[in-house]
């Protein structure tokens, strides 16, 4: 059992880290673009301009936090500690971590977005992913009282 969360936590890890490059490689095919017409002379396309790109470093900080958040999860998990506050913490950690970032960056793109759909389409994943971690998260709150409560029956 312990083998099998241990393969699809590695698959979650790998499919996590192929979306940060992923997103790597699209920011920079913007930056590229932005940097050609910024070269040319033409306005800024974006309302925010160097706040922007601040907004994007903190959140890919974020993104990193949470992704620390999700391994130190899964070693406690390794490690047999599977009912814990720690866990619940962390999980909350990451749902939120996930939904915030997402919504606030959704906010900025969306009036300057060529595809309100393609954009909105992308956010709505990564919230209903978080809110899939808040909910396993809220389980394990549910399943550590059960736990607790058990404990202190004789």
């Amino acid at each position: 059992m312990k083998q099998k969360l241990n393969i699809l936590c590695i698959l979650l890890l790998v499919l996590m880290i192929a979306g940060i490059v992923m997103t790597l490689i699209g920011a920079s095919e913007e930056f590229h673009k932005g940097w050609t017409e910024g070269k040319n002379g033409s306005e800024p396309s974006t309302l925010l301009g160097t706040f922007g790109i601040l907004i994007v470093f903190l959140f890919f900080i974020v993104y990193l936090y949470t992704f620390a958040c999700f391994v130190r999860f899964i070693l406690n998990i390794n490690h047999g500690e599977v009912f814990s506050w720690a866990n619940v913490d962390l999980l909350r950690t990451v749902g939120w971590c996930i939904i915030v970032p997402t919504v606030i960056i959704f906010a900025i793109m969306a009036p300057n977005s060529e595809s309100l759909w393609e954009t909105g389409a992308d956010a709505i994943g990564f919230i209903t992913e978080g809110v899939f971690i808040l909910i396993m998260a809220e389980a394990f709150a549910i399943g550590l009282k059960l736990k607790e409560e058990q404990d202190l029956t004789i």
